[in-house]
């Protein structure tokens, strides 16, 4: 199945006389949760919805632990977690450097080769709207295309 796109017009910041340039933004369906995945997963194996669904709590609150003593957490041919920092203060000498000087942790994810095969393998077709809507209102992105987060995908909440 081809990964649906829309288009997204964009001014340069650096150049505002410019006029805007398009760029594909990739549209996602829906969001598929845990319990339909673990649904889908016991229709096709012998284990039930109840255990998969288990074990992945289990697996994500390691995940978080491995995380949380410092390490990378390496996920099969999934692919790797691992943290990073964001420096709120720079400091000129490595002596005045404080651990208040760190913003926040951030959580990193770097494909595995399966993932990274199915990025360069993709169709891409383009979203058309069913409604008749405004053509030129731009629909919202699935994070509201907005937030502090600078289009990054939202850390993990281990709380979920």
């Amino acid at each position: 199945m081809a990964q649906n796109y829309s288009l997204m017009a964009r001014k340069n910041l650096l150049k505002p006389d410019e006029a805007p340039k398009y760029y594909a933004v990739a549209r996602s369906g829906r969001k598929v949760t845990v319990k339909e995945v673990c649904k889908r997963i016991s229709e096709r194996s012998s284990y039930s919805k109840g255990e998969l669904e288990g074990c992945i709590g289990e697996f994500l609150l390691e995940i978080v632990n491995v995380l949380t003593e410092g390490n990378i957490a390496q996920v099969g041919d999934l692919g790797n977690f691992r943290m990073s920092l964001k420096t709120a203060t720079p400091t000129a000498t490595e002596k005045e450097f404080k651990a208040s000087c760190i913003d926040k942790g951030k959580v990193l994810f770097f494909p595995g080769s399966d993932l990274r095969k199915l990025c360069k393998t993709l169709d891409y077709a383009l979203y058309k709207s069913d409604s008749k809507e405004d053509p030129g209102k731009e629909e919202p992105l699935p994070d509201d295309g907005g937030g502090d987060n600078g289009g990054e995908t939202p850390d993990p909440d281990p709380a979920a």
